[in-house]
């Protein structure tokens, strides 16, 4: 006895697989963040160094907890040592926080897209199983 597929359960199964990859191309908006967070965090500390005249410098040194991580400025504001050294100091502590953050944020989209992935393709095993009717 052949068996018959319907039209709606083979839409049905093609969603359960599509959902997952919309989910993945939306969540790949989300990638670049952690680089955009790191291009800003640069700017605030590039400007601490080009700041025209001390007063604006230390403007920019007082503007820092708002522009980037609490711990990157703790290193400008209240570290020792010449002020180039504490801003170098302060961008590699953000070049490695910006690779950790990056890491964690790909995992997480994975991990993401791998659930959806399996829960819409056991989903449509199970639709598309034997019919209870026949």
């Amino acid at each position: 006895m052949a068996r018959k597929v319907s039209p709606s359960r083979i839409g049905f199964m093609l969603c359960c697989f599509l959902l997952p990859g919309l989910i993945g191309t939306f969540a790949s908006f989300s990638i670049p963040a952690p680089l955009v967070d790191a291009m800003h965090q640069q700017a605030a500390l590039d400007a601490v160094l080009a700041a025209p005249t001390p007063a604006a410098q230390q403007a920019a040194i007082a503007a820092l907890p708002g522009k980037v991580d609490a711990d990157t400025a703790a290193i400008v504001t209240n570290g020792q040592g010449p002020l180039p050294a504490r801003v170098a100091a302060a961008i590699a502590n953000m070049r490695q926080e910006s690779v950790a953050q990056a890491r964690a944020a790909a995992y997480k989209i994975r991990l993401m897209v791998i659930t959806m992935s399996v829960l819409g393709a056991i989903f449509g095993v199970v639709l598309m199983g034997p019919d209870r009717n026949g």
